[in-house]
């Protein structure tokens, strides 16, 4: 006699619409591997919520796991394989899914378009997907299957469902939200496109040396002027390879200093604006312990006006620490009135996970002057806002 799971995929064939009550791992096996190339069936909303929870479990405790035991270095490199390995396995079987429920609840498939739009596009069609079935579903039971989860109603479904979306939020935040910035993703855009550009050169100039070599197979008349000509077109390709190479070095040491000029530019902005909390946290966590905790730092700028950064020259360079000279000009309030200093000094940043940090300051003061008798008619607006 046939097993229990033998008959169930002969029935399943003859009555396509036919759903069956199995356990979570079960229902997920059959709907995501199994039918991962069937359109035209149904899926119950209790088997859609089963399958996209054991999918958004593996995605979750995969992640965590890379995140904890991949050395930061390398940390990057492997989750973006991982996420592209991870879409490219599960994108046919998830629209599998996704047309299988929008038949079962009387829907057209064309609605799938609304994931096209991130946010609101997604949330109606997380919404429609938790809707009742348009009609009832007609179950075939060879026997009483008893598994954890088989007395649950649908409304404990649901929570488990929204559980596990939240769980696959919180992941996300934790080990990949460092990933989705633009500093990483133009930085990753580059390498890729580097890589590309050096494959095809290489290709194209391996390709057009032995076309060479065929041509000069017929019309060389010693082996001497094959041989002189080969080491011609290898050194060729070799200069053209180093010269690609030191471009995309120069690309990304610029990119760097960019990036690390704009990290101090935006820290004396955000002292001008009195946004201190986002000034603070620009200091790497060494510094913050050099100057003590926010609000005594905060307290130092109390009687500040304006903060103008008036020069940033690089002075020293490496991947991972940028240094530069700035001039600053300040505008306090004393008891004289409004007072104008110009200030000079080194700033020194690092790079932690593909941002850079100030890591020290230090200035001395080269001018001092009073602008006014008394600061009642200051217009800055660093004056008027503060908080």
């Amino acid at each position: 006699m046939e097993s229990f799971d033998q008959n169930q995929r002969i029935q399943n064939k003859m009555y396509p619409f036919t759903m069956y009550e199995d356990s979570i791992w079960n229902t997920f096996v059959n709907n995501f591997a199994i039918k991962y190339l069937e359109w035209s069936g149904r899926l119950s909303l209790v088997d859609y919520i089963k399958t996209s929870v054991v999918l958004t479990i593996i995605f979750s405790i995969t992640s965590v796991g890379l995140f904890l035991i991949i050395p930061a270095v390398n940390l990057s490199k492997v989750l973006t394989i991982f996420v592209t390995l991870f879409i490219g396995v599960s994108i046919v079987p998830s629209i599998s899914l996704l047309c299988r429920r929008l038949n079962d609840i009387g829907l057209n498939k064309t609605k799938l378009l609304y994931l096209l739009f991130p946010i609101f596009g997604a949330l109606y069609l997380f919404f429609t997907l938790l809707r009742k079935s348009e009609v009832s579903i007609r179950y075939i039971e060879m026997r009483e299957k008893s598994f954890w989860g088989s007395n649950w109603t649908v409304s404990t479904y649901k929570l488990i469902y929204i559980l596990s979306l939240l769980l696959l939020l919180g992941v996300c935040n934790i080990v990949y939200k460092p990933l989705i910035n633009s500093t990483l993703l133009i930085n990753k855009v580059e390498t890729i496109a580097t890589y590309i550009v050096d494959k095809y050169t290489k290709h194209i100039t391996i390709d057009h040396v032995n076309r060479n070599k065929e041509e000069r197979s017929f019309g060389s008349n010693t082996e001497q002027d094959r041989i002189k000509q080969e080491q011609i077109e290898k050194q060729k390709v070799e200069e053209n390879r180093e010269r690609i190479r030191l471009e995309g070095l120069e690309k990304a040491k610029q990119k760097n200093i960019d990036q690390a000029r704009n990290t101090v530019e935006k820290f004396y902005s955000a002292i001008e604006e009195q946004k201190y909390n986002e000034a603070f946290i620009i200091f790497s966590d060494n510094q913050r312990n050099v100057i003590g905790n926010f609000f005594d730092w905060k307290q130092g700028y109390q009687n500040t006006l304006s903060v103008k950064l008036k020069h940033l020259e690089l002075k020293n360079y490496s991947d991972s620490s940028i240094s530069f000279e700035y001039l600053l000009k300040a505008n306090d309030r004393t008891t004289k009135g409004i007072e104008e200093k110009v200030f000079k000094g080194n700033v020194v940043l690092i790079k932690i996970n593909g941002s850079w940090y100030i890591d020290s300051q230090d200035g001395e003061l080269l001018k001092s002057e009073i602008l006014r008798d008394s600061y009642s008619s200051y217009k800055g607006s660093s004056y008027n806002t503060r908080r």
